[in-house]
């Protein structure tokens, strides 16, 4: 790791745990699904899959709201602007990003766990390094969906509606919050599409039937390729200044970037 990239992790890690929306969206909103959902499903019976649930919850919110909406904010205030008359290029910025949201998060996977098994017995995975690595592809790939969101979009106002496009139907239609069971046949369809799904599904497999990371490569692998197309379309066109506009045809990058999971979803329909 170089030095600037570090230096720019120390920085952004300071501003990630001032920020109120990070704290909330990353600890304290999980949890209250955690508690609530734990009752709801019967306690120690479900709590597998409450964990599930709860996992992805905190990733969408680390991703889309941690990842999308700071860096539109800090562009609206001239603090990338800083950035703009040294020698760092988008991709340390975004990459540094990426890191940050991973090693905020963590804690709070650690955290679940150890709810999960002292309040409710639920034993410690098994397929810990799986547990990791899927933890690992999942937070940097909604990490880098909402790079892509924040370089599309020219505002915050903007952005709030973008994200909750994107977040809402992730958050009610992937079994995220509702189990997949209890929806119509045209939303478990739609579900096919949408990255929690996969998302969810892997840790379902991990935390609840013992599986390994190999079991979910088609997963795996569409987080990674997300991670890399969305960094990758990030930094191309990413912007230091509020000033600096794009018009409205690059927000079809964003259908590019969902582009592994749409391919999923059509091959899972095929017959």
């Amino acid at each position: 790791m170089s030095r600037a990239l570090a230096a720019l992790i120390v920085v952004d890690l300071k501003l990630a745990f001032r920020d109120k929306v990070v704290i909330f969206f990353n600890y304290l909103f999980p949890l209250m699904f955690f508690f609530a959902f734990a009752e709801i499903f019967g306690g120690r019976d479900t709590v597998g899959q409450t964990v599930t649930m709860v996992l992805a919850i905190g990733i969408l919110g680390n991703g889309l709201w941690g990842a999308g909406m700071r860096l539109v904010q800090e562009r609206e205030l001239h603090i990338l602007r800083r950035f703009k008359v040294t020698p760092v290029t988008p991709l340390p910025l975004l990459a540094a990003s990426l890191v940050t949201g991973l090693l905020v998060y963590l804690p709070a996977v650690g955290l679940t766990l150890f709810l999960a098994h002292t309040i409710y017995g639920m034993p410690y995975p098994q397929q810990w390094a799986s547990l990791l690595a899927m933890t690992v592809l999942g937070v940097i790939a909604f990490r880098a969906i909402g790079l892509i969101v924040a370089a599309v979009v020219n505002s915050v106002q903007e952005s709030t509606i973008v994200i909750q496009l994107l977040y809402m139907p992730m958050l009610l239609l992937s079994g995220a919050t509702i189990p997949l069971v209890l929806l119509p046949e045209w939303a478990r369809v739609f579900s096919r599409f949408l990255p929690a799904s996969y998302l969810i599904g892997a840790f379902e497999s991990i935390l609840v039937a013992d599986r390994t990371l190999a079991v979910n490569l088609d997963a795996a692998g569409a987080m990674l390729l997300t991670t890399l197309l969305a960094t990758a379309v990030a930094a191309r066109i990413f912007r230091w200044e509020k000033g600096e506009r794009l018009d409205n045809r690059a927000k079809l990058w964003l259908a590019a970037v969902f582009a592994p999971f749409l391919a999923l979803g059509t091959w899972s329909l095929l017959p």
